[in-house]
């Protein structure tokens, strides 16, 4: 028989029941109450120290500030293959000469170019011996570039090995620096078999032999083999140098080949350089009878390195000849190898061998070199691709970083070894330089002692990549950019450029980007740029024939806001077809068609946040001008052979588009940045909301069941 619980044990077990749901309760509600300030604390990290430390990433990432920074190979050789490298190209366009026989002729008033292309290039940008100084703030380092041709890239049915005629510019620099090509005989003869007599004779003997003369110097500078195999005939350089005209009076030198002025070359010439006996014969027999002897020039200009005495100034000139003269003299035999090869390719290699045995092979005895001409491309006018250059013979960069302040990230203040460049040189007035001023100042143009009319342009402005970054917030992304313009460093003009805000908005693969141009009026003549060689001749172009040493210009493509005479003195014809002129570039209000800006302007786009540059394209155009002989200003620079051709006509060569934009792999990594910044006001309101309502349970929770307690 069970015994009846007693009343007080009954009592027990539901006191010990009723305890146990209590710290139920109180356990669920206090969970509650915790996790929901735990989500709450996470919401508020997430949502407000997360933006912070993604801001910080992003403004520390965009400068090189220390040593494990300029280690990665993304700083190293930034245009590579690596995962953060950008790939960078260079597109051609030639301007090819196509009535040039008729002009040189006199039977066409006009020249007619037609533009070629695009052939593009990659290019790798190496760098070498790279130093941080002042603390990180500052970076050294010297670099070199090589170029591969990208056929898939370039105009449809398009070689490396399409010829294109156009100006050449290794006779423009001989020519004119001689003052034109009777003066370049004259300084040949007295030099050579006339060395012994006076320059009256050294005339007379130029007045009578001078247009054969200057067709077998074209001959034997031309790159052409059939021509360079005729100049060379039975030891004629020998002979020629030894005894003079006599010894080429029988050559037949007519054809296209041995005009000198106008060169018909493959672009891959063009594109990435190529030797020139007619500026290595100058610049080698200068070293060797001039430089390189005991008492020398060598010998005093190492004494003069350091001082600007006026003895050593009067030395400016020569002393760079020298410097030249010795690199020339220092690579002949890899230069003078790519004439034995384009040589052998028509005649084989025993001829080819027999051929630069005559002449490049003769650099280190009697000075005739091959000096490598820059590349329209490549502007060493050598192939690094295979074998790195040694340092010491490359320019140093010394950049500002940015890490002490952003708004000067990757700006220049030396460039390739030089800090600034005597630019311009005040003529009085708005016109081009004589030839006779142009080669005086290679002897005086010195920044370390400018003269009171010299303008010396400073290294300033960053290399384009990068502007201060607006950051991130909870919101994500900065997506203003307030700054009006900024100055990228413009080594083809050696000057400064203002890129300016269009406060256009762009978009790239999702990604919105902010424009910046040049001014339309950049080269347009005003009060600020009059003592810079801009606009001279005319609106439209930028002279640089104080640099350059001939009458060069730089141009936006086609003239693009320039004089109208630009487009009518030559007749220019586009890849479309259509004639360039202010009826084809512009539409009825005078702007430039959608159509020529999208192909012909220069422009940067930049996102705000990281203040990084993701697309860009410089568009540039070179064109050249015969100047007036020395020797008689009535006929042109090529006083010889064609006395009465046109000068100071600026005649387009080429036009070249580079840039680079970011790659499918930057745009993923940006993308997932941008989806983590969106979703973090959704995570911080959620999160609070949630914490809120869990904490609010858990209270509700625990109060309802103290209310219990207290009615029990």
């Amino acid at each position: 028989m069970t015994m009846a619980e007693s009343p007080q044990t009954e009592y027990l077990e539901k006191d010990n029941q009723r305890t146990q749901r209590r710290c139920l309760c109180c356990s669920l509600g206090l969970g509650l109450m915790i996790t929901g300030a735990f989500i709450a604390i996470i919401a508020l990290l997430y949502g407000t120290v997360l933006p912070a430390v993604i801001d910080n990433a992003v403004k520390d990432g965009v400068a090189t500030c220390s040593t494990s920074d300029i280690e990665e190979d993304s700083y190293l050789d930034p245009y590579a293959d690596c995962d953060d490298c950008t790939p960078y190209y260079y597109s051609l366009h030639m301007m090819n000469a196509t009535n040039a026989e008729a002009y040189l002729a006199g039977d066409a008033d006009t020249l007619e170019v037609q533009e070629m292309g695009p052939y593009t290039y990659r290019r790798r940008e190496v760098k070498l011996d790279v130093e941080l100084l002042d603390d990180g703030n500052r970076v050294s380092y010297k670099q070199y570039t090589y170029h591969t041709f990208e056929p898939d890239m370039s105009c449809d049915g398009c070689s490396d090995t399409d010829e294109v005629t156009a100006l050449d510019a290794g006779y423009m620099s001989v020519i004119a620096g001689a003052g034109g090509e009777m003066a370049f005989l004259v300084r040949l003869a007295l030099g050579s078999f006339a060395k012994g007599s006076n320059t009256s004779a050294a005339l007379s003997i130029v007045a009578e032999n001078g247009p054969q003369m200057m067709r077998w110097v074209n001959g034997l500078n031309s790159m052409d083999p059939e021509a360079m195999r005729t100049v060379t005939n039975n030891s004629a350089v020998l002979t020629f140098l030894a005894t003079g005209p006599d010894a080429i009076a029988d050559m037949d030198l007519t054809g296209f080949a041995y005009n000198g002025l106008f060169a018909k070359r493959t672009i891959s010439q063009w594109a990435l350089g190529y030797p020139s006996l007619l500026a290595g014969l100058g610049l080698g027999s200068n070293y060797l009878n001039l430089c390189a002897v005991d008492g020398g020039l060598n010998e005093q200009c190492a004494a003069c390195a350091t001082s600007t005495s006026a003895e050593c100034l009067a030395l400016y000139g020569e002393c760079n000849k020298c410097a030249s003269g010795a690199s020339v003299v220092a690579i002949n035999e890899e230069t003078c190898a790519i004439i034995e090869a384009t040589y052998a390719a028509a005649y084989g290699a025993e001829e080819a061998a027999s051929f630069a045995g005559t002449t490049c092979g003769l650099c280190s005895s009697l000075g005739l070199c091959a000096a490598p001409l820059p590349g329209v491309v490549e502007s060493s006018g050598r192939n690094y691709s295979v074998t790195a250059p040694n340092a010491s013979s490359l320019g140093t960069y010394t950049l500002r970083t940015g890490c002490d302040d952003a708004d000067y990230i990757n700006e220049y203040e030396e460039y390739d070894g030089y800090t600034k460049t005597a630019l311009w040189v005040d003529l009085g007035e708005r016109r081009n330089p004589t030839l006779t001023e142009v080669n005086a100042f290679a002897t005086y143009g010195n920044c370390a002692a400018p003269t009171s009319n010299m303008t010396c342009s400073p290294v300033f402005g960053n290399d384009a990549t990068s502007i201060a970054p607006g950051g991130v917030s909870i919101s994500g992304f900065e997506d203003k950019i307030s700054i009006a313009g900024f100055n990228i460093y413009l080594s083809q003009g050696r000057q400064n450029l203002t890129l300016f805000n269009q406060h256009q908005e762009v978009e790239y693969d999702g990604i919105t980007l902010h424009r910046f141009r040049p001014s339309v009026d950049l080269l347009s003549a005003s009060e600020k740029n009059a003592d810079m060689g801009t606009a001279v001749p005319v609106d439209g172009v930028q002279c640089m024939a104080f640099t350059s040493g001939f009458l060069a210009y730089v141009s936006y493509p086609m003239f693009l806001y320039g004089n109208s005479s630009l487009t009518s003195n030559v007749q220019i014809t586009m890849t479309d077809g259509v004639q360039v002129g202010q009826d084809t570039l512009y539409d009825s209000a005078g702007a430039l068609t959608t159509e020529y800006s999208d192909k012909y302007e220069t422009f940067v786009d930049i996102e705000a946040g990281t203040g990084k540059t993701m697309r860009a394209l410089k568009r540039l155009m070179a064109s050249y001008a015969l100047s007036p002989s020395t020797s008689n200003s009535s006929f042109a620079m090529s006083d010889v052979l064609y006395p009465t051709l046109p000068t100071e006509v600026v005649i387009p060569i080429y036009w070249g588009q580079e840039g680079s934009t970011i790659t499918d792999s930057k745009v993923d990594d940006y993308d997932s940045i941008v989806s983590l910044l969106y979703s973090m006001l959704p995570v911080l309101i959620a999160g609070i909301v949630a914490g809120v309502i869990l904490g609010g349970a858990g209270a509700f929770v625990m109060r309802r069941r103290r209310q219990q307690t207290i009615k029990a």
